[in-house]
């Protein structure tokens, strides 16, 4: 009776895991994350700032506090996987950040597949830098900031500001949580996030990188900063969470950029750094913020 007993739960096991595994169409990867996009702040984040929008070139961008440029500048790059976005998380984070800054934050929602393919992001993002540098509103110190496939589009446009690519000023600090680097997800696969088998996250990524790349090579530098020259980079702001899958990414690029001597405070934290809906709470995301205003603080103040 036990043979049978463990053969059935065996059996059942088998089915589950083929089940879990049955692939499913992309759409439906990507539906969860396009009925999260908060495109207007959340009531809360209204009532603490003066809003205003813009449309920047193409493209549609959000400001908070605009009346306080002259005080900094946090230009930020909503996550997503390039299918949207922005979310309730980007949100509190912008917010947060620039009422203790006191400055003014903006929030660029660049276009996304499937409708936009690459490099309409990158695109969007330094066409609306070039008009804020025109008009003046870069004139002083500003940073750019990113989460997930915001924090790679960030070190993509910090390197070509850096390079003279654009022309517009370089930002005095760069921050990134849990970046998404590499589109081909090779370092996503590696198991070291302690999650269960994060398997449709994966299969989401996968479909979500091949609807924005398109014709696109996933590992082009522009996509995938992983693959390019990051050196030229100024001070920068690294975090990723131990159950983040982009985490083996956080660690290799962290090592990169030490032996190259870049300006680089880097920290980890337990679990992940957010979700859709709103940002982590916990001891290990106060220390993560609270050394993000510290870095902001020195950067855009000089303190």
């Amino acid at each position: 009776m036990g043979k049978i007993r463990s053969a059935v739960c065996e059996a059942a096991t088998v089915g589950a895991r083929a089940v879990y595994r049955t692939p499913v169409p992309p759409a439906v990867y990507t539906h969860a994350l396009r009925e999260a996009r908060r495109p207007l702040p959340p009531g809360g984040v209204q009532k603490a700032h003066a809003i205003d929008l813009e449309m920047i070139d193409r493209t549609r961008c959000v400001w908070l506090d605009r009346h306080k440029a002259d005080r900094g500048v946090i230009v930020h790059l909503h996550g997503g996987a390039y299918v949207s976005g922005p979310f309730m998380g980007d949100w509190e984070w912008l917010s947060g950040r620039a009422a203790a800054l006191d400055c003014a934050g903006l929030m660029v929602d660049y276009r996304f597949a499937p409708d936009h393919q690459h490099p309409v992001a990158l695109d969007d993002t330094e066409a609306v830098l070039r008009a804020l540098a025109a008009g003046g509103l870069l004139d002083g110190r500003w940073v750019l900031s990113g989460q997930n496939a915001g924090g790679g589009l960030a070190l993509t446009v910090a390197r070509r500001l850096a390079e003279g690519a654009v022309d517009a000023p370089a930002p005095a600090g760069v921050i990134v949580m849990a970046p998404w680097l590499d589109l081909a997800n090779d370092n996503a696969r590696i198991q070291e996030t302690g999650q269960r088998d994060p398997y449709h996250e994966h299969r989401m990524l996968d479909a979500a990188a091949a609807s924005y790349a398109g014709r696109t090579p996933l590992g082009d530098p522009d996509l995938s900063p992983i693959n390019a020259d990051l050196s030229v980079l100024g001070p920068l702001h690294l975090t990723a969470g131990t159950k983040d899958v982009f985490l083996t990414d956080a660690r290799v690029l962290k090592a990169r950029l030490s032996e190259q001597d870049v300006d680089l405070r880097y920290r980890e934290i337990a679990g992940r750094i957010g979700s859709l809906v709103r940002l982590r709470r916990g001891e290990d995301m106060k220390r993560m913020l609270d050394e993000q205003t510290d870095f902001l603080r020195e950067v855009l103040q000089g303190a």
